[in-house]
């Protein structure tokens, strides 16, 4: 039994040699092959030559490649196959440069192999090229602008028409010989609308004409861009109500609030996709300090982003009116205190009148109690009289609200004063003090 464990550990150990065996041995053929073995090489064919400055240095010289500019070379390229697997047609590029032509007529240039970005250049070299120079014909350049035309067909679905043809670019600058030019005329593309809802783009490849209306395909003219576009808008309309809207209305008193607008709703125009999320527009946001028990004020409608108004320049007139509302003015001599500097002690100096704005009944009815007047006196750093805000606030009275912001003035001592008898609950009680062991 002993002797068949043995002999199954042996055998088990003998795989596993082979197995290493085999992985060091694959292991050692990619190092070689990759970073020892000789060096190979790899064809690309129909690169082809940039030449640079052309539209630069060149056309400054009013000088213009009339030939050899479409030229193509194939390449062999030696080197190791780590930096070979990196390159192909779509990453090398071949450059001439024509900083050296000054001239009309023929000219040969030499080009140079530009590598992409990450591949070492010193280890790869041309073994063989097609042609190692380039010939080219230089003849003197003449510019000439047309503009670029759009012509419509169809018509839009029912319900849409359609806004000012956008072109991008709305002129080309050509460049060539002047007979090539003499003739062109204008470049063209064409958009169909036929039962367009949304608007409609055009993208194409440059097209000229001549003044016969007849499409013009010269080689020898050079344009400053490749392709044209034409935007179609296509447009519809909508009514959209008018609205104001009213900020820090206590509870259930913004119903005793009546808006009047005059117009009530006005056209606009746009695109379906960006009219369909628009049903409003609010002219002004109000808040109770804006309120008069009777307003009435003008506005100037303005079109949301992307939309303008059938009417242009349209005013809004907003009448405002309030039943069963009124404010009210009461003085308040009761405060509390927040935030004093320990070791210090102040005292308001005077009352504060207080404006009310709510629901008349709850006005009649309102206690002093539900009133708490708040002086933060965090500004407060020594001794002294400073003005300090003042916070108002109403509770139990949902349909009550605090009108205007207010400050008081306090005296701030560091000496504590005598305790004052207990005030009687007025609205025009006594006034009291803090320290710093309030908050």
């Amino acid at each position: 039994m002993e002797q068949k464990n043995e002999k199954s550990g042996v055998s088990r150990n003998k795989v596993l040699q082979v197995i290493a065996s085999i992985l060091v041995a694959v292991a050692i053929w990619v190092y070689v092959d990759v970073e020892k073995a000789p060096e190979r090489t790899k064809t690309i064919r129909d690169i082809p030559v940039e030449f640079s400055g052309e539209s630069t240095t060149l056309a400054d010289k009013n000088l213009m490649l009339l030939s050899g500019y479409d030229t193509t070379v194939d390449l062999t390229i030696k080197g190791t196959k780590r930096e070979l697997v990196k390159i192909n047609k779509d990453n090398v590029r071949l450059v001439a440069s024509t900083s050296s032509i000054d001239s009309v007529g023929v000219h040969t240039l030499r080009w140079d192999v530009v590598y992409p970005d990450g591949v070492q250049s010193s280890a790869l070299s041309v073994d063989w090229a097609s042609k190692y120079k380039v010939t080219v014909t230089v003849g003197e350049l003449y510019t000439k602008e047309v503009p670029v035309n759009c012509v419509v067909t169809g018509t839009v679905a029912d319900g849409y028409f359609t806004g000012e043809t956008v072109l991008d670019p709305t002129t080309l600058v050509l460049r060539g010989q002047r007979d090539d030019l003499l003739n062109v005329a204008y470049a063209k593309l064409t958009v169909d609308i036929s039962d367009a809802t949304r608007s409609v783009i055009q993208t194409e490849s440059v097209q000229l004409y001549d003044n016969d209306d007849n499409p013009v395909d010269n080689s020898n003219i050079r344009t400053n861009a490749s392709l044209i576009q034409a935007k179609v808008p296509v447009l519809t309309t909508k009514e959209v109500s008018l609205a104001v809207e009213l900020s820090g209305v206590p509870g259930s008193a913004g119903q005793s609030i009546k808006t009047t607008i005059t117009p009530s709703s006005v056209r606009l125009i746009g695109e379906a996709d960006v009219l369909e999320n628009i049903d409003e527009i609010v002219l002004a946001t109000l808040y109770i300090e804006d309120l008069d028990i009777w307003q009435q004020n003008s506005y100037v409608v303005t079109a949301p982003d992307g939309t303008w108004l059938a009417n242009s320049n349209e005013v809004a007139t907003v009448e405002i009116t309030m039943e069963g509302i009124e404010e009210k003015t009461v003085t308040v001599d009761t405060f509390s205190y927040t935030n004093m500097p320990s070791g210090l002690y102040a005292e308001v100096q005077d009352t504060l009148d207080v404006r009310l704005w709510g629901l008349s009944e709850e006005l009649a009815e309102l206690k002093a109690d539900a009133i708490t007047a708040t002086v933060d006196l965090s500004s407060v750093t020594e001794t002294g009289s400073c003005r300090v805000p003042v916070t108002v606030t109403v509770s139990g009275y949902r349909d009550v609200a605090v009108k205007g912001s207010y400050e008081v003035t306090v005296y701030v001592t560091d000496t504590q004063p005598e305790p004052e008898p207990e005030p009687d609950g007025g609205l025009t009680s006594h006034g009291n003090n803090g320290s710093g062991n309030e908050n």
